[in-house]
């Protein structure tokens, strides 16, 4: 076993025991958030936050997440302290050109300049994600962790702060809140960034190879990017078309506790990420993963599987226990979509092979079916059973996708890389 595994268990339950004790931590402060924002948000401010939030979300992941994936493949082929300098100029790039005019662009035609907050919170994000991506790849999991925690411990008393300036009840008070502590980490990963290395010029030849590099793996995620956004957001659109900004936010808190099914799939990715970079640093083909992945997504299912049943067993208190009365719509929202993101999640674990070893092909195919299921099915539900019927979308089409997923994932274990 561990031949097939890499590693002894002894060395692989160290990491993953810190790695999972970090992740119950930062899940009690996350938890802790979502009750306040439920006691003290309406549930009208709250859904004209997530619709803006969701289209940070789509810029961000345009031109900012396939950046980085790209820097954490790029790591298991070119040194690290050269390929950090170039990936951080080229993000710095971005974040003082296309996204800032994007910004500009949204504020002048809704003519709201709440836009240029939400631009501060894009690059908080962004420069955060990178540096923490940077400590996960290195395999640094105490620091990883405790930046985590950090993260999570330092929204919650930014959330306490808004309290006392009485600044919950409008949108503009949560965006001070989110670039704030955005700001706060970048400033924190720059820092710690710049102190390890001196983040040297590479000379010509390796910089050609790697902007080939970040070309053939981009490419594909570019388009990728607008079908993911359609999957995982597009719900709260349509339920504006056809409700109100109320249900947009009933829905979105429900979908918010359902979705951290997340954090139990967070510590498998931090672990089992850097395993998959050495792989890859090794030669060793595409195919070299799929015991590895199998073998930790068939015991996750299971256990999140068990979650799921509890939650659903007990939606009112844990409802009455995470959220407020006036988010009682969201109780029943929570358990269903909890069930879809087990199917989410479980897609994340496998795409880890994919993403490493440049297979983006697979991500592309099983990401626009994904879409168009789930729209689909929101387009037939939502009229019916309002937020409940966006909720069984999301479980029902995240279902489907892992199915696909699964199907895509067998015929590529004698495939080397794309």
């Amino acid at each position: 076993m561990k031949g097939l595994l890499g590693l002894s268990a002894q060395t692989r339950t160290r990491p993953l025991l810190l790695l999972g004790g970090g992740q119950a931590l930062s899940a009690g402060l996350t938890l802790a958030y979502g009750k306040l924002t439920a006691l003290y948000v309406p549930p009208a401010v709250w859904g004209e936050y997530s619709l803006l939030f969701a289209g940070l979300t789509l810029a961000h992941g345009l031109l900012i997440t396939p950046t980085i994936q790209s820097y954490k493949a790029a790591l298991a082929r070119f040194p690290a302290p050269s390929t950090t300098a170039a990936y951080a100029r080229l993000l710095g790039l971005l974040y003082t050109t296309l996204m800032p005019a994007l910004a500009l662009a949204a504020g002048l035609y809704f003519q709201n300049p709440v836009f240029g907050l939400i631009w501060l919170a894009a690059v908080g994000q962004g420069l955060y994600q990178f540096g923490n991506e940077s400590l996960n790849a290195a395999g640094r999991h105490r620091p990883f962790v405790l930046v985590q925690l950090a993260y999570a411990l330092a929204t919650l008393l930014g959330f306490g702060m808004l309290l006392l300036l009485g600044l919950t009840t409008t949108p503009t008070g949560l965006w001070l809140l989110l670039a704030g502590v955005n700001g706060l980490f970048a400033g924190l990963a720059l820092w710690r960034l710049r102190s390890r290395q001196p983040l040297p010029r590479a000379a010509a030849a390796e910089r050609a190879a790697r902007w080939r590099e970040y070309r053939h793996f981009v490419g594909p995620l570019l388009g990728l990017a607008g079908w993911n956004w359609l999957l995982n957001y597009a719900d709260r659109y349509l339920i504006r078309y056809y409700l109100t900004d109320a249900d947009v936010g009933q829905y979105t808190m429900g979908y918010s506790l359902g979705s951290k099914v997340l954090l139990l799939v967070a510590p498998l990715l931090a672990l089992l990420s850097p395993r998959l970079l050495r792989m890859r640093a090794d030669g060793l083909p595409a195919s070299a993963a799929n015991p590895l992945l199998l073998h930790y997504l068939i015991r996750y299912l299971l256990v999140g599987g068990l979650g799921c049943g509890l939650f659903w067993a007990g939606q009112s208190f844990f409802g009455s226990l995470l959220l407020a009365d006036r988010y009682r719509a969201a109780f029943t929202i929570g358990p269903i979509v909890a069930v879809g993101y087990l199917s989410l999640t479980g897609i994340h674990l496998l795409e880890l092979k994919w993403y490493t070893f440049a297979q983006t092909r697979y991500i592309r195919w099983h990401t626009i079916a994904g879409t168009v299921l789930n729209l689909a099915l929101n387009v037939l539900l939502i009229p019916r059973l309002g937020i409940t019927g966006a909720a069984l979308a999301t479980a029902l089409g995240f279902a489907g996708q892992l199915g696909l997923v699964l199907l895509l994932f067998r015929p590529t274990q004698t495939n080397a890389s794309a």
